[in-house]
């Protein structure tokens, strides 16, 4: 990690962290996803949602060289409700993507490594969930999250996308 910057995002990283996810879900969910559901799904997927770039809790991971080549963070809001929906001691993984060239390098655990300590200190966090991607399960599951069900995330009116709920307690 030397060469590496864990840094708080911004709204000015919108655009490199949109490319983040379109290299990543584009080559990552192949292997999961039929073409035409990933082809319908990825403008989707690689919107960098602007609450998240400005929520001070969304991390990137850059070269030495400025490119965004990992992207996560979490919030006490579960993705999809308000704020009335916060519950005590519960964080919510958000948007986690890791650029296909730099998978299994521990970068994905650096970001969630700083959402548990963050989140604890932040929001007294003892417990996370997280909406997966079929492809993904691996990657939580060594984080120590199980799967607690399947959904499909509605991504508009007349689409959905195949999903996995799962829980950590940390």
């Amino acid at each position: 990690m030397a060469d590496r910057i864990v840094e708080i995002a911004s709204l000015s990283d919108a655009d490199a962290i949109s490319a983040l996810f379109t290299r990543s879900y584009s080559q990552l969910l192949k292997d999961d996803y039929a073409p035409d559901v990933l082809a319908r799904a990825m403008p989707f997927l690689s919107f960098a949602k602007p609450e998240l770039m400005s929520s001070c809790s969304y991390y990137l991971v850059k070269e030495t060289g400025k490119r965004v080549i990992a992207a996560g963070g979490w919030t006490a809001v579960r993705p999809g409700t308000s704020e009335k929906s916060v519950q005590p001691g519960l964080a919510h993984v958000r948007h986690f993507a890791v650029d296909p060239e730099f998978t299994r390098q521990g970068l994905g655990k650096v970001l969630f490594d700083r959402c548990v300590h963050d989140a604890k200190v932040a929001h007294a966090a003892t417990r996370f969930e997280c909406y997966s991607t079929l492809s993904a399960r691996r990657f939580y599951e060594k984080l120590g999250f199980e799967i607690i069900g399947t959904f499909e995330a509605p991504f508009a009116s007349d689409f959905t996308f195949p999903s996995l709920h799962m829980v950590c307690e940390l």
